[in-house]
Parts: C-alpha cells; sequence; structure tokens
C-alpha cells in the first residue's frame, strides 16, 4: 500500500467546516476516511494545528500536535494544545494509520477562526433610529387604512463611511441584531445568509455571525450599511395579539465589529455607535407574519457605497452594552436553497392569477415585472386552493402572508428581504400585463442542513411520502423546528421535535442545528427544572407536559445516538438532571401523574384520545431514566448510570402493576399504550409476544387502520417491525384511507400534514382554528423507511455508526427498496430486490466500519454471498413467526448476497 491510497477527508470544526467563530472552549474535529475496499478500518491519527499557514507546510503543529495517537475514533476529537487566541485563525490538518501500513498522506488543510469571545469584546453600541423623528407618513395605496399594518414601521436603512490603509491583509465583520440584518458593504450584500442571526431567547444569548470581507474592501473609502426587519424580535409572532414589545422589544438594534488586519501587524475595528446615521426607504414595512410591502422608487440610489449625500440622514440612537450573552452561531445558516418555477398559472375574477409551483414550500416569491409606474402588485400565499379554485387561508389565524411591491416604472424585479411564508399556492392581482412563467420563481429558504439520506423503492407513492417528509423538514428547520411555517405560531415545539428527531438525522444532518436549538431549549428551562414546551419560550409559562419536555433527553440521546457525539449531552447533562429531579420530585410512587402540564398525551390521535395520560407520561418518564443511564456511562457518570438504571427499574415495575394485566394487555387497548410499553421495554419479557399481539388485534379492530397521533406514530411501525408484524407494518403503510399515510398524497399533498384528515372528502377541511398543511411530525415514519424496510440501522448498544446493523424487512407491497445513510463515518447503502422467489441484496460499508448483515430467507443456511460462501450464522428474524435470517460479518466495501425469500413472518388477514 502507499500513503495516497487512503486519507482523511471532510473535516469539520465544531460540526461545520471551517468555520469563522467558533464557540469558546476547545473545539472539537472530525472527519471520514477515503480508502480502497482492503482498508478496514483506523489504528491511529495524528492533528495538527498552526496559527500559520507556513508551519503547517513544514508539518509544525505550533499550537497542538496530537502525535500519534491509537484508536477508531474519527467523531469529535478534542483540542489539547496552547490557548487559542481571541480572533485567531487557525489552520489544520489529519493523517490516519490504516490496517494495512504505514501513515497517509496528510488530508487537505481546514481552518477555524476563535470568535469575539464574550460581551466584553464587544466595544461598540447597539444602534437604531428613533422613527418618530423621521419624516415618515406612508400612505395606502390598497384600500381602507388598514390598522394592523399601521402598527408596522419602515425598516432602518443605517449606513457609516470609513477608510481603510493599503496593504489589508484580510477583514472580518462580526455582526448580530435584535431582530434580522442584511448587512452591506460598498453596494454589495455580504454573504449569503439570510434571517440572521436567527432566533434565541434575546434576553438571555444572542447570536452574531463572522464573515470574510477582505475581497469587498479596497483603499481609500469605503461605506458599510444594514437594512433592519423586526423578525422574531419586535415582529408578529407567536400567538401575538399585538406588536411592539409583545415577546421581546419595540424595535430592531443593530451591532457589528469590522476588524481590519494589516500586513504590518496592525489592526483596527469599525464598530456602531453614535456616528452613524439612519434614515428609510424603499421597505416600507417588513414582518414575519404579515408580509413585506416594498416601494422601489423610495430606494436612496447609492446609499451603501461610499461618497453618498447623507446630509438629509438623521444621527442614529445608540445604546451601551448590556449583559445579555453575544455568542457564536454554532447552526447552519439559514439560506435560499433552491428556486422553483411555476407548476401552473390560473387567471381567476378581477385579473388575478393563481400561481401554482407544484411543492408545498417555505420561503417567498422573486417577481420580476415592467410597469408604467405606480401599480401596486399584492402577493397573498397560501397552502391549499378551496373548491372554487381560490386561495383558502382560513388556516392562517391572524397571519397575511401578503407582501406589496410598488411599481415606479421600467423593469424591476422584487424580492421581500424579511419576511417567509408557507406556501404552494400565490394569488397575484395588480400585475401590470400577462403574468408569464419566467417573471415569477419561488425561493425555498430553510436552514442550510445538507442532504444525508436517498430513499427509493417500487411504490411511488412511497417515494413521494419520502419527498414530503423531507420537504417537512425543510419547511419547519428555520433556525429552529418549528410546528408550521404559516399561521401565526411558527414555534419550537418540543414534542414535535423529539418524535421527529431520529426520522431528521437519517434525512439531513441535522447535528449543528440541534445543537443550536438545544441552547434554546436550556435558556428556556424553568427554575423548577421543567423543561418548557417550546423553545424559545416566548414568555410562556407552559412546561413539563409529558412527550413535550421530555425532548430535553431524548434529543441530546439522539444526537449522541447517530451521530457518535457526546457533546450536547454534556452540555445539556445538568439541565437534564434537574428535569429528572422535578418528575421525581412529584411523583415519589413512580408513577407519574403529577405535575404534567398542559398534558397533551397523544396529540391529535384520530377519533380522540384514549391512551390515559398517566400511562403515557409513565412511559418517557421510564424511557429517559433509560437514556440518562446510557449517557451518564458514556460521560463516564457511573455511579449516576446505576442510579438511574435502579430508577428506571422501579418506574418499569410500577408501570408494570399500573397499567398492565398478567397476560400483557396495556390498559386502554390501545395502539398508543401497547407501542410505548413495547418500544420503552416496559413490558416483562414473558409476555412481551402476547402484547404485541395485542397491539396487532387494536389494529385489526380499526379495520387495519393506525389510531395513533403524534406520540405513538412515531414509534408504532418500528414496534411491529421489531416483534415480527412488519406484514402489519406495510398493510398500515399501504392504506388508502383516513387515517393513512397514503390518503393525503392521494389528495396531493407534497408535504405531511398536521392533522390526519386536514382535508377529507367527507367533510372538507378541518377546523381552521388548528390545522396546518405542512407539519413535519406524522412524518416521523421516515425512521422505519430507513432502519426497517430499506435496513439501515445499528446494534441495541451501537453509536455514531462505527458498527452498523444491516437487517431490511421486505414487505410484500414492495418489489424493491433501498437507501443510502451518509454516516458521519461515511455513506451505508442497502438495495434488496425480490423475485422469483429470490431476494438480492446488495451493501456498501465505508471503511472504519463493520457490519453485520441479516439476510431474511426461507432457506437461511443457504444464503451466499458474492463469494459464494454462507452464512457466519442462522439466526430467528425480528421476533420470528416462522421467518428466519441469514448472518454475515462484514467489513468496508460493498457486498452482494443472495436467497431464496418466500415472505416475512405469517400473513396477518
Amino acid at each position: 500500500m502507499t500513503t495516497s491510497d487512503v486519507v482523511a477527508t471532510g473535516l469539520r470544526c465544531n460540526y461545520l467546516v471551517d468555520p469563522l467563530a467558533i464557540r469558546d472552549g476547545a473545539p472539537a474535529f472530525s472527519w471520514s476516511i477515503e480508502a480502497p475496499r482492503s482498508i478496514t478500518q483506523q489504528l491511529a491519527y495524528q492533528v495538527l494545528v498552526a496559527s500559520d499557514m507556513k508551519a503547517l507546510e513544514r508539518d509544525e503543529g505550533n499550537a497542538w500536535d496530537s502525535g500519534k495517537q491509537d484508536g477508531t475514533t474519527v467523531v469529535d476529537v478534542r483540542y489539547e494544545g496552547r490557548a487559542l487566541a481571541p480572533l485567531g485563525r487557525y489552520f489544520w490538518k489529519v493523517r490516519i494509520w490504516a490496517d494495512s501500513g504505514g501513515p497517509s498522506a496528510w488530508s487537505d488543510v481546514a481552518t477555524f477562526e476563535v470568535g469575539m469571545g464574550g460581551t466584553g469584546a464587544w466595544t461598540g453600541s447597539w444602534i437604531s433610529w428613533d422613527e418618530h423623528a423621521l419624516e415618515f407618513e406612508p400612505a395606502s395605496e390598497t384600500g381602507p387604512v388598514d390598522q394592523v399594518l399601521l402598527g408596522l414601521a419602515p425598516a432602518p436603512y443605517l449606513r457609516h463611511e470609513f477608510d481603510v490603509a493599503n496593504e489589508l491583509l484580510y477583514a472580518r465583520l462580526y455582526i448580530t441584531a435584535r431582530g434580522l440584518y442584511e448587512a452591506r458593504l460598498n453596494g454589495k450584500r455580504v454573504g449569503d445568509q439570510v434571517l440572521a442571526p436567527g432566533w434565541t431567547d434575546y434576553g438571555a444569548r444572542i447570536q452574531y455571525q463572522a464573515y470574510d470581507v477582505t475581497a469587498m474592501l479596497s483603499p481609500g473609502a469605503n461605506a458599510i450599511g444594514a437594512l433592519l426587519g423586526d423578525g422574531w424580535y419586535s415582529g408578529y409572532f407567536g400567538f401575538q395579539p399585538k406588536r411592539s414589545g409583545a415577546h421581546y422589544g419595540d424595535h430592531p438594534e443593530l451591532l457589528a465589529q469590522l476588524h481590519l488586519h494589516y500586513r504590518n501587524g496592525t489592526s483596527e475595528w469599525v464598530v456602531t455607535d453614535g456616528s452613524w446615521k439612519a434614515n428609510w426607504g424603499a421597505i416600507l414595512h417588513a414582518d414575519p407574519l404579515m408580509g413585506e410591502l416594498q416601494c422601489s422608487g423610495l430606494d436612496p440610489t447609492g446609499w451603501d457605497g461610499a461618497g453618498f449625500d447623507d446630509n438629509g440622514w438623521r444621527p442614529v440612537v445608540a445604546r451601551s452594552q448590556d449583559q445579555t450573552a453575544i455568542v457564536a452561531d454554532p447552526g447552519p445558516a439559514v439560506r435560499v436553497t433552491e428556486e422553483v418555477a411555476p407548476h401552473a398559472l390560473a387567471p381567476i375574477e378581477d385579473g388575478k392569477v393563481i400561481v401554482d409551483f407544484g411543492q408545498n414550500l417555505t420561503g417567498w416569491l422573486r417577481v420580476a415585472v415592467t410597469g408604467g409606474g405606480g401599480e401596486t402588485i399584492r402577493l397573498r400565499h397560501g397552502e391549499v386552493l378551496d373548491a372554487a379554485g381560490h386561495l383558502y387561508v382560513d388556516n392562517l389565524r391572524t397571519a397575511r402572508q401578503t407582501d406589496e411591491f410598488w411599481t415606479s416604472g421600467g423593469p424591476e424585479v422584487f424580492e421581500p428581504h424579511f419576511t417567509w411564508h408557507g406556501f404552494r399556492y400565490v394569488e397575484v392581482a395588480g400585475y401590470p400585463g400577462m403574468l408569464a412563467p419566467e417573471s415569477i420563481s419561488a425561493q425555498v429558504v430553510h436552514s442550510d442542513v445538507e442532504v444525508t439520506g436517498t430513499f427509493g423503492c417500487s411504490d411511488p407513492v412511497v417515494n413521494q411520502l419520502h419527498a414530503n417528509i423531507d420537504w417537512g423538514l425543510r419547511g419547519n428547520f428555520i433556525s429552529v423546528p418549528t410546528d408550521c411555517p404559516q399561521r401565526d405560531e411558527r414555534l419550537g415545539w418540543l414534542g414535535d421535535a423529539q418524535v421527529f428527531a431520529r426520522t431528521a438525522t437519517y434525512l439531513r444532518n441535522v447535528l449543528a442545528f440541534f445543537d443550536k436549538w438545544l441552547d434554546d431549549v436550556l435558556d428556556a428551562q424553568m427554575e423548577s427544572g421543567a423543561f418548557t414546551d417550546v423553545a424559545p419560550r416566548l414568555g410562556l409559562a407552559w412546561c413539563g407536559a409529558p412527550g413535550w419536555g421530555d425532548a430535553g433527553v431524548i434529543v441530546p440521546w439522539t444526537l449522541y445516538k447517530m451521530y457518535g457525539t457526546l457533546g450536547p449531552a454534556a452540555r445539556c447533562y445538568d439541565a437534564m438532571t434537574r428535569w429528572m429531579e422535578f418528575i421525581e420530585a412529584g411523583n415519589r410512587d413512580h408513577l407519574r401523574t403529577r405535575e404534567l402540564g398542559n398534558n397533551y398525551g397523544d396529540w391529535l390521535a384520530p377519533d380522540g384520545d384514549d391512551t390515559p395520560h398517566e400511562l403515557l407520561a409513565t412511559a418517557y418518564w421510564a424511557y429517559d431514566a433509560t437514556l440518562m443511564s446510557e449517557m451518564a456511562t458514556a460521560l463516564g457518570r457511573d455511579e449516576d448510570a446505576a442510579q438511574y438504571r435502579e430508577l428506571a427499574r422501579d418506574i418499569v415495575g410500577a408501570f408494570a402493576n399500573a397499567f398492565m394485566d398478567n397476560d400483557g394487555r396495556v390498559m386502554s387497548d390501545t395502539q398508543t399504550g401497547y407501542t410505548l410499553a413495547l418500544f420503552m421495554n416496559l413490558v416483562p419479557s414473558h409476555v412481551r409476544s402476547r402484547a404485541a399481539d395485542h397491539l396487532v388485534e387494536a389494529i385489526r379492530a380499526r379495520q387495519w387502520h393506525l389510531s395513533t397521533g403524534f406520540v405513538g406514530v412515531s414509534y408504532l411501525l418500528p414496534v411491529l417491525s421489531s416483534n415480527g408484524y412488519s406484514d402489519v407494518a406495510y398493510r398500515l403503510l399501504d392504506q388508502e384511507t383516513l387515517p393513512s399515510w397514503r390518503y393525503p398524497i392521494r389528495q396531493g399533498a407534497t408535504t405531511i400534514w398536521e392533522r390526519w384528515d386536514g382535508w377529507s372528502e367527507a367533510k372538507g377541511f378541518q377546523s381552521p382554528h388548528m390545522n396546518s398543511f405542512n407539519h413535519y411530525s406524522l412524518g416521523s415514519v421516515g425512521e422505519w423507511l430507513y432502519r426497517f424496510v430499506a435496513g439501515i440501522d445499528q446494534p441495541p448498544d451501537g453509536v455514531g455508526f462505527e458498527r452498523a446493523l444491516v437487517r431490511p424487512h421486505p414487505g410484500a407491497s414492495m418489489s424493491w427498496a433501498g437507501a443510502t445513510f451518509h454516516s458521519r463515518r461515511g455513506p451505508i447503502a442497502s438495495t434488496w430486490r425480490r423475485g422469483g422467489g429470490t431476494l438480492t441484496l446488495d451493501v456498501s460499508i465505508p471503511p472504519n466500519v463493520t457490519a453485520s448483515v441479516h439476510v431474511p430467507s426461507s432457506d437461511p443456511a443457504g444464503v451466499l454471498d458474492e463469494a459464494g460462501v454462507g452464512p457466519n450464522a442462522v439466526a430467528e428474524f425480528c421476533g420470528g413467526r416462522g421467518t428466519h435470517e441469514a448472518v454475515f460479518e462484514v467489513g468496508p466495501g460493498t457486498h452482494r448476497f443472495v436467497g431464496e425469500y418466500a415472505t416475512t413472518g405469517a400473513a396477518i388477514s
């Protein structure tokens, strides 16, 4: 082997590629391995970190040289070098030793930079304007005075000029806002991030972003500017009955510091202070829920460039720093990730046009127009149409989702800055001339989480289901995991996030995204230790709800399980401990019957929630205790781990005594009751099969329909497959009538609905009080598609896919299915095809990973791999019921297995 045969790739620092401002503390490094099939695993690694590129080119780690460290780890290698300098730039690379020889070549160089540090490092002021001192009286051009819109102020335009000396080496802009900002330098937008700085509890923590702006500056006069939007800070949001201070503050503010580094070793700062000037311009209002109003003719052309005459502008209002924490943004940026062209245009009355984009999405429109000037183009956004083909907006409640553009004449392009909408359809009114498809497009906006999972099968409806699940994630992962992107809510509900988290980890790399959101969860935790129902909290006192507050334990565990990282669990450990103490303090008998908060139960279960709420609550408490014991063990807290194991045993015993009989029957006989008891290992082993049988009977009693809500649905199909009933799981997946996953798709759904019956042929629309058509919770079935249909999983004690378990569950309704999951160690793929009594399974395993491959077969001993070799073992297949499997232990590379195949389990009728 030569050193070029293997190399470390995909380098990440704190889960991000080349971050410009990292969290305080020691950064964590990760990588994956590219290698030929002959490489089984990494045996050792070496990391070099240097403060200058020349040192690293000499293979000198003048900040840290880890030396050769034995081990297979490629995840979260902690920096242990000399203290990192504030605002310091660092370069790093890694090499590895593989099982076939000496060290590899060094990886490509990656970088990271240290951020601003604590609040004291910011020397600038918070700046805004006195809107009452500005001469601004916007007149409504659309009819009667609108009291809501009268409460909206124009967007502040802020600017400042400064000089740059010769020989600039590099420059960084550190910037944040209470509200939203769009930074400008010398007439150009800074970066491609939108809706920055993102949503946090602004009273506890404000994020900032860092940008490399070196290429945007030139010697001599330069200009820096920013637009501000109300955003989550001072706009309408989350059940807010009025604007101005209902949640955080009454107007947006900006804080920015531009750091100029020169080749002679000197540096200087340009900061926000009282020398900046303010005015208003084209953006007459911009609100997350209500929409944006622009008049291009009012734009102060050249305002963001040097030499602009700002004599008519007023001094900003500057406010000194307070003690609110200002932290580097640890999450992925929100960006425009895709542009969608219209699917169809349909004229309706009064010259209006309904534009159908063919996909329910989140974002805004870009509209090109050539007008005579003075026209008002009005864009109303909605998810669905009513029976007459008009825009249906009743489910938006008070959210208007309406943008307006006032033309000034000639060719113009309009695009919002500080609003976003959930929509598939847009009603366009007032467009001058004929609206052409090429004149309008939808900009898809969400946190830029990279795709890690692909899935396909022989059933096009299931493929659409997978697409709907992913679009639901995209539409609701905007800085925080929200419940819906369209109505007057858009909150980070913990219950929704925890049931969907594992599905999300298969679809996209959400590690940094959830890591950031867990800071919001910690900020929101009550003094009692109770986790809140939503995070950020928005001042709401809702807390302690079973299945919702438990996300504070389940999400860190999910990140540990799927990504192999203990960082979030370590950071959240004290908060998780306080949560467990909160529950136990009110429930000394180990039944969770008190301190249940809003106690949502199995939310939105069809035909009502019959699962006892105390049963659900106690099940989650036992599950929390089990997960806490696992995380405590991994963190080296052995005494805590033992205590949590004992607590789990006590709760399981109390659960069995209170909610189960000796035949494995669970009180209330609901699908969710059995599902939770089985999934959370609350059923005594000797009656586990009977409990699974009772679950199937409960499904049969519903004419083979599910009856689960938000909580039960995420575990239902995994429980069935794990207990030998994959045929029943497929039967639920294949169900066409309500309630089912297929019914909304048959009605044209392109995202997951909040309710199984958001619209039905029998009743029409569900209650507009709560009826989102883009709500990811019921899409938690995606986990089952990857783990069971395609079979990409881990052993029960597996973490981070260091060892994979490939165990597909072929179903009668599919002739083939397959998926690829890009784990942090590399891509794992599994595709099966069956026909003519034969099953063929193709598996791909990345370097540094081993796998146990289980091939279901009617003759498991006769299953052969590509070399004609038989299995290492034969075993019972997931609960038995007459089916067995061939077991192969494999290493990296591609593998094919072929064997006889009849069915998975006995048929249920």
